[in-house]
Formats: C-alpha cells, sequence, structure tokens
C-alpha cells in the first residue's frame, strides 16, 4: 500500500468534544513581516498536497498580520502592501473553503520600542535593573499586565474577527535567554519580586542559576506559566467552544516542539520520550509535535538533514501525537530538503486517522523520568543520565515501555493507570515524595514488580522511603566520581578469587554506589569489588570480594529489585553489551512481556493497541549519528514473536503493504516480516 494514497474521512470518537480530539496534522508557516503579501491559495495548495489539514499562521503580538485597532500591538508594516489588507481574513476564509482548519499564532514575549516606553511596566526586568532587548525589541514578562490581561483583549479581537480553529501562543515563558543565548538573569520585576515573595514565603528572588533559591524560582514560573496557560484556555473555550488552545499543561492541546541545536548533545529519542510521558499520565489531552525544518535558530535557512526530520514525525505518530511540521516563511520561499521525506508520513498519518483515533500505549514496562522541575536541584543531570542509559538499554533489546513522568505517578495512581503495569523502573532519582512512595508501595503490594537503580526513594539524609524497598537505611553518602574507579560487580561462584582469577562476567560500576543496611531475609546477588591500584600496570591487581551486593531481590506479592548503583550511566558511559545485558538480565523477569523481536537493535520497537488490535511501530534508526540521523539500511529477516497467542486474521503491514509469513512454533506465533526500510506499522489481531 503507497504511503501517499487517499486521505480517508476524520474518525469521530464517542465522546468527542472538539476536533482537536481527532487525528490531526499541521503545517506551520513561521511568517516574517515581508510574508504579508503571501499568496494564500498557493500556500494552502502546498499544505494540502503535503499531507495536513492544519495551518498555523502568525497572527498578533511581536506584528499583526490583520489589521488591528489595539494601541499595544503593531501592524506588520507590509500590510499596506496587500490589496485586502488583510492576510488573517484571507487565509481562515480561503483554509475553511477546503476544509483546512487555521490556528492563530500568537507572541507576547516582545513588544516594539513604542509600545516599550508606553508600558515598562510590562517588561522583563534583568538582575541589575535592564531591560532586555533584541533587534529592536523588549521583552516582556508573563507576571505582568501584558501577559496577564492585554493577552485576552488580543484574542477577543481575534476571535471577533475571524472564525479561528484555535490559538498557539510562541516562546510561552520566561526570557532568562535571548536569542544569541545570552543569559540575562531571572526577572526582577514587580510582579516577579511580589509574586515570588508569596510563592515562597518570603524568599529574596534568585539572580540566576547558581542563586541558593534558583530550583524554587523554576517552581515559581513553571506555576505562574501553567496558571496563565489555563486561564487563557478556560477564556478561549467561554468566547469559542469550538478552538483550542495548543500550549502546555492545562491547555486543550500539548505542545512539544522537536528541534536539533548546535552546540548540545543530541538525544536520539527526545521527541519519543516526551510524547509517551505526557500521554500514559493525561491520555485523553492530546500533544502536537512541531518539528522544526531547520537546524537551529541561528541557521533558519539551513535544512534539518531529512532523515532526522522523519524520525521527529515517526516517533510523534508511534507513540500517539499529532505530527507538525515548521517552517520558515512561505512555503517554497527557502528550499527545506527535509519536506520530500516527511510528507509520506504526514499523509500516512491523515491515511490512518482510524487508527490513530484509538491508539494507545499497551506497554507492561515503565520507565520514569525525572522530574524537570528539580532540573537545577543536585544529582537531577545525574538522574537524566541514568534514565537515558536505562531507555537505550530497553530499547536496544526491543522490550517495549512507556514513560512515566514522576511527578504524575501519584494521579496515576488515584486514577488507577498504573494497573497496566508490570514493571516500573526508577533510575537514580533520590527522594520521591510521600504521595509517589505510597503510590509505588500499593503497586508492588498489589503484584506489581518495582526497580529501583542507584538512590530511588531514599530521602537526602538516608532515610528510606519506600516500605516495600529491600533496604531499611543507606549508611552514609554514595561514592561517586573518582572513588569508584576501579570498581565492579561479579555474579556467580568466584572459585579462584583468592588468586585474582576471576569467571566472567566482570561489570565495571560507575556514577555512584550506595550502601544499605538490608531487610533480613532479602536475596543478596553478586557481589561488589571494590576500588584496588589501576596504575600502573604492574601493580593494577588487588581486587577482593566484598559483602555488598551487585543487587537485592525482596519477593511478596509483587517484587522488588534494587540495584544499589547507576548501572544506566554505566551503560551510557561506556556502552558495553555486557552491561546492558547484565542489567536486562535481572529485569527480564519482570517485565510480564509477551511480545519479542528479532531485529537489530537499531530498529526501535513502540508497542500500542488500537481496539482489538495490537499495533506495531518499527522505525528504522540504523543512520543514526552523533548530531543527526542520516540515511538508513534496509533491515532483512526480521521477525515478531507473540506467546500464547492466536490471530483471528492475518496481521496487516500498513508501510510496505506486503503480506506477512506467519507460523506456529511451541505455541507462540511467528511473524516473518519483509525488509524493512524507513518503517513499518503492523496491526495484529492477536488473541489469547
Amino acid at each position: 500500500m503507497p504511503l501517499d494514497h487517499e486521505a480517508k474521512p476524520a474518525v469521530e470518537v464517542p465522546g468527542d468534544r472538539g476536533w482537536w480530539r481527532r487525528p490531526f496534522s499541521v503545517f506551520q508557516t513561521n511568517l516574517q513581516e515581508i510574508d504579508a503579501v503571501l499568496d494564500v491559495e498557493k500556500a494552502l495548495d502546498f499544505i494540502e498536497e503535503y499531507g495536513a489539514d492544519t495551518w498555523l499562521i502568525n497572527t498578533g503580538g511581536i506584528a499583526s498580520f490583520y489589521p488591528t485597532e489595539l494601541p499595544f500591538q503593531t501592524r506588520s508594516p507590509f500590510l499596506a502592501d496587500r490589496p485586502s489588507g488583510d492576510l488573517i481574513g484571507d487565509a481562515v476564509a480561503a483554509a475553511h473553503r477546503r476544509g483546512i482548519r487555521v490556528l492563530s499564532r500568537l507572541d507576547f514575549s516582545k513588544v516594539s520600542a513604542r509600545i516599550a516606553g508606553e508600558h515598562p511596566d510590562w517588561l522583563f526586568v534583568s538582575p541589575t535593573g535592564q531591560p532586555q532587548v533584541y533587534n529592536t525589541l523588549f521583552s516582556t514578562c508573563p507576571s505582568a499586565d501584558y501577559y496577564q490581561h492585554r493577552s485576552l483583549d488580543v484574542l477577543d479581537e481575534v476571535i471577533d474577527r475571524y472564525p479561528v480553529d484555535g490559538f498557539f501562543f510562541n516562546w510561552f515563558g520566561f526570557s532568562e535567554r535571548d536569542y544569541s543565548r545570552v543569559y540575562h538573569g531571572v526577572c526582577h520585576c514587580r510582579k516577579c519580586r511580589e509574586g515570588f515573595g508569596a510563592f515562597s514565603g518570603g524568599q529574596e528572588l534568585p539572580d540566576d542559576p547558581n542563586s541558593p533559591g534558583y530550583p524554587e524560582w523554576l517552581k515559581f514560573s513553571s506555576h505562574v506559566i501553567d496558571t496563565l496557560t489555563a486561564k487563557i484556555a478556560d477564556h478561549i473555550m467561554a468566547q469559542r467552544p469550538d478552538a483550542a488552545l495548543v500550549r502546555g499543561r492545562g491547555a486543550p492541546v500539548i505542545y512539544h516542539e522537536a528541534n536539533n541545536a548546535f552546540g548540545r548533545e543530541l538525544w536520539h529519542h527526545n521527541t519519543a520520550e516526551a510524547v509517551s510521558a505526557h500521554l500514559t499520565a493525561e491520555p485523553e489531552t492530546p500533544v502536537m509535535v512541531n518539528s522544526v525544518s531547520f537546524v537551529d535558530m541561528p541557521y533558519r535557512m539551513a535544512g534539518e538533514q531529512p532523515e532526522h526530520f522523519a524520525q521527529y514525525l515517526l516517533q510523534a505518530i508511534a507513540r500517539g501525537g499529532n505530527p507538525s511540521t515548521y517552517i520558515m516563511g512561505a512555503p517554497g520561499r527557502i528550499p527545506y530538503a527535509n519536506l520530500a521525506h516527511a510528507s509520506p508520513i504526514t499523509k500516512f498519518h491523515r491515511a490512518h486517522r482510524d487508527l490513530y483515533a484509538r491508539l494507545k500505549p499497551a506497554a507492561t514496562i515503565a520507565l520514569v523520568r525525572p522530574d524537570r522541575l528539580r532540573s537545577a536541584s543536585p544529582g537531577y543531570a545525574e538522574s537524566v543520565e541514568e534514565f537515558r542509559g536505562l531507555y537505550t538499554a530497553l530499547q536496544e533489546k526491543h522490550l517495549p515501555f512507556d514513560v512515566l513522568a514522576v511527578e504524575l505517578i501519584g494521579k496515576m495512581a488515584e486514577e488507577g493507570a498504573l494497573d497496566r503495569y508490570a514493571l516500573i523502573i526508577l533510575p537514580d532519582l533520590g527522594a520521591l515524595g510521600r504521595q509517589t512512595a505510597e503510590a509505588l508501595d500499593a503497586f508492588v503490594r498489589n503484584g506489581g514488580n518495582l526497580v529501583l537503580t542507584g538512590s530511588s526513594g531514599v530521602t537526602e539524609d538516608g532515610g528510606i522511603e519506600l516500605a516495600t524497598s529491600p533496604a531499611l537505611m543507606r549508611v552514609g553518602a554514595p561514592k561517586t566520581g573518582n572513588e569508584l574507579w576501579s570498581t565492579y560487580v561479579i555474579d556467580g561462584d568466584q572459585p579462584e578469587i583468592g588468586t585474582y582469577r576471576y569467571a566472567p562476567p566482570v561489570i565495571p560500576v560507575y556514577g555512584s554506589y550506595a550502601r544499605f543496611v538490608w531487610k533480613p531475609g532479602v536475596e543478596k546477588i553478586g557481589r561488589l569489588l571494590p576500588q584496588a591500584p589501576f596504575g600502573p600496570p604492574e601493580k593494577c591487581y588487588g581486587h577482593a570480594a566484598s559483602d555488598d551486593p551487585d543487587l537485592v531481590r525482596l519477593a511478596g506479592r509483587g517484587t522488588v529489585v534494587q540495584i544499589p548503583w547507576t548501572i544506566g550511566r554505566t551503560y551510557r558511559e561506556f556502552g558495553t553489551t555486557e552491561v546492558r545485558d547484565h542489567l536486562l538480565n535481572a529485569v527480564r523477569p519482570l517485565t510480564g512481556q509477551r511480545l519479542f523481536a528479532e531485529l537489530p537493535e537499531q530498529v526501535e520497537l513502540i508497542l500500542g493497541r488500537d481496539g482489538e488490535h495490537l499495533v506495531v511501530h518499527l522505525i528504522n534508526q540504523s543512520g543514526a549519528r552523533r548530531k543527526s540521523f542520516g540515511p538508513h539500511l534496509t533491515v532483512t529477516g526480521g521477525r515478531l514473536r507473540l506467546k500464547g497467542a492466536r490471530l483471528s486474521r492475518e496481521p496487516e503491514l500498513l508501510v510496505s503493504g506486503e503480506a506477512a509469513t506467519v507460523r506456529e512454533a511451541d505455541g507462540d506465533l511467528l511473524i516473518e516480516l519483509p525488509p524493512l526500510e524507513l518503517f513499518e506499522v503492523i496491526r495484529i489481531p492477536a488473541e489469547g
């Protein structure tokens, strides 16, 4: 079945309230002032041919592309050259004639020098009392009146004039950095001083991330944005119930931007991680993944590597997100080569709205992501590295998993959303908080399995938060850094250890190792080989086994495995399959896994369910590079195995359209796969 076959009509889902609750795809033209004269019919021809059904277009804020009458808005000077004088009016009318929705893009992060002079109380103020000025524009503060009140006036003007289908707010946050990545500090305007003081119980505003109060500032700033998002969403819903706000938590549609950037490390799975973390916790709130066609903001005319861009869209739809493509200017003015690769994926998503309307996660493993509001707290960066190491290990060996946001575990437990998991993995998260700990204890008592690495569920003073933990208390601070160099864990019998001869495997320990007092009767597995001389080579020996374990298991109705060291960071740093397989040997008996794959580790497998079908997305990531994805290699000889299952009819291969070869072996179903190119989507009507 070709990728660009005709679109099916949108599927009505029972209980729908708004178009955004059905699958949709977006094309964003991020306009420059000169684009006020663009040909809307040509733009819509391009958008339709691309496969999108929604147009995201600049409307107001920094520059208004309609004849605004508000004194605190700035019309694009090029509107005067447009016959109608109104780009938005022309765009909405033309799009709706074709059945294409229009989302209005608004940006209240900056104002002109004229408006700044008239309303200095709306502006960002640095710790030194200075405004933030970039390309003649003055940055504003989300705590101040422009965001808090005048934004609603702009919404009302647009809603009164145009039947737009929704709104997107750009750069919706506190501008600590500008477009050149210059750091200006925490905003010290009057509203921020008063608001932070009330929020923090009288603390002084921090200046920057090195200030003691900065972790509290992150919580405050997030609270301001979440509260403002909810207020704007409610305002839109009251004025126009058939229009949605696309933004952050509290909005009807969650926004995620998929982008690359020079000067920072690429996390190849960022899009899939973000979409999964949201939809596992809030499956009824859709996600729009806006994928950036250029390599970075300072290079907006340099197109992203096409295969890399394709990964954004594939990871989005495989996890249940809605794909969006973001270009600069009118279509065709800047030659983005990635669009030819991305259009077939957008068309595939459009053609299979029935599948994506009902797609839900179906993994039995959950990997917990660190709370991003703790990004300025000690240990956060290490927890992220642990998470990514564990993520990579599971992904490479095709153990399907979902991502859970740690801060939402308590909410998910209350809703019964943890019940479908057999295993939850916590990557060196430190203290969890009472609500999260109680939710995880209940999960284990109800038969769920838990894997803890590092100091997950441990307070700073060594207290154990989880009643189901194998540990009673931590002994002192964990060993870290070069204290662990030349430290290992071993498994099994070591009959010749006295002569410094070791039976495999010998696994390096990197990052941290925490010593605990263990509960009586726990099962200790393996042993730690503490640090011994590691140089020069003539003196590099002397490792003797300690009583500290590699891991500890406590079995009850559910099983808790505690790995007191950072095995994920070790794998992330060393990349040796011996470390990965050592982890997975401990994890596999707890997963409840029924679907297995015989595929190269460069193929990502994402498992979902479409009503009665299992839905398997296979994404070929063989082109992964340090900073991007390049061309992939064709993968042949792949196979899926479903344990103890039977089929009511043949599986469907929705991308290639080829027939799968199915046979039974030892009570399992084997599905032989045809050659895999960039991706495949397989619907399996499995029973049992």
